[in-house]
């Protein structure tokens, strides 16, 4: 009965993850300023209830052109699971104390992802630093399809953050 309801719960984390990151190659944009960002933490739902850890760097260089890796590793409170969602990072937005990435999801550890599915759908991450002088935040939008992520200006970030987020240029 208790593996029963880990596995459910897994499963309703790793959904949730999903839906709380298609086109593998970026468009350049014109005249982009390069920029970098790297996020490690968990986004927490409760004091020491982690549902997500996220781990992301990604650049983008003076070309318009995004590079970059993206893991999110489901939590149980405060426990690393095996389920891990993984792709690349296609678009960043740095400024100031807000950073926000979008990625296709290219593998679902250790299940795996049938090939038709791969980088069908992407998730984004959007985080801001010091909200109203206090806490971090961050937010999940998706999974969505690729193709309807036009660009990755910020999105709303209902839920606490902990950890790091480092951002250069805009």
């Amino acid at each position: 009965m208790r593996n029963r309801r880990l596995r459910a719960f897994l499963a309703a984390a790793a959904a949730t993850a999903m839906g709380a990151g298609l086109v593998v190659s970026t468009v350049p944009a014109a005249a982009a300023t390069p920029a970098t960002l790297s996020i490690k933490g968990d986004l927490e739902i409760a004091p020491n209830v982690h549902l997500l850890r996220i781990d992301a760097m990604g650049a983008r260089d003076k070309d318009g052109m995004t590079d970059g890796t993206y893991t999110a590793t489901m939590l149980t409170g405060m426990n690393p699971t095996p389920i891990q969602v993984k792709g690349p990072v296609t678009c960043i937005y740095v400024k100031g104390k807000t950073a926000s990435l979008v990625y296709p999801i290219s593998d679902i550890r250790p299940i795996g992802l049938p090939a038709g599915l791969k980088d069908v759908a992407a998730v984004q991450i959007t985080v801001r630093q010091d909200v109203e002088g206090t806490t971090d935040k961050v937010g999940v939008v998706g999974p969505l399809p690729t193709d309807s992520f036009m660009g990755c200006d910020p999105a709303a970030t209902p839920f606490t953050f902990t950890g790091t987020a480092t951002t250069t240029g805009g």
